[in-house]
This record gives structure tokens, sequence and C-alpha cells, in this order.
């Protein structure tokens, strides 16, 4: 063995936990602005749901530089405020999450 780990196809996501007042202001945005959350877009913003907590943000790649991180964070918050101009939050809202691939485990039912 040569020591080196292979990748499994874990990402990285980053963005914010959806709130009761986020989720109001993205209910009430516009239609035009719909496409940049509701669309299933890696351009866009993602909504994913992690235990019984939403959040909306972007996914990288499993590796990546700072550069790339802080570029994604800006986006993140630069489509928020066109989102939803009114919803005010810290950077230290920003979240960055490790995603594990889903599991290909077999069922125990045997299908």
């Amino acid at each position: 063995m040569n020591g080196i780990m292979e990748s499994v196809a874990n990402s990285i996501f980053l963005g914010i936990q959806i709130n009761e007042k986020l989720q109001d202001q993205l209910d009430s945005s516009k239609a035009s602005m719909k496409q940049f959350f509701e669309e299933n877009n890696p351009e866009y913003l993602q909504i994913i749901q992690i235990d019984s907590d939403e959040y909306l943000g972007k996914i990288s790649a499993n590796c990546t530089t700072m550069e790339t991180l802080t570029n994604i964070s800006m986006n993140v918050k630069t489509m928020l405020k066109m989102i939803c101009p009114k919803f005010i939050f810290s950077d230290s809202a920003l979240k960055v999450i490790a995603l594990s691939p889903p599991s290909t485990k077999p069922s125990s039912y045997g299908y």
C-alpha cells in the first residue's frame, strides 16, 4: 500500500442555514429570482437538507483552494442579496460543511 487515499466523491458545501426569516423572504421573492435557488443548477444556489435543517448555498469539489472558497462565499452572498435584498446576515452565518457521498450500501431487504 502506498499510503495515498483515493477520494470517494466527497464535496464541500458553503452556505447559510435557512431560518424562518430567510424562508419568508425566499417565499416572497420575485418570480424572476426563483431560478437562482429553485432549479437544480450548480451555477446557482442549492438547497440541501442536513438532518432536520435546510441550508442554501453552493457545492464545490472535494479538493479546493482558499481562493475558490472565498469566491464561492462572495457568490453566495451576492446571490442572496439579489434574491432577498432585505435579508441581513453576517459572514459568520456562512458555514462550510463537508458532504459525504450518498451511501451505496445494498438494501438489507435484498432489493
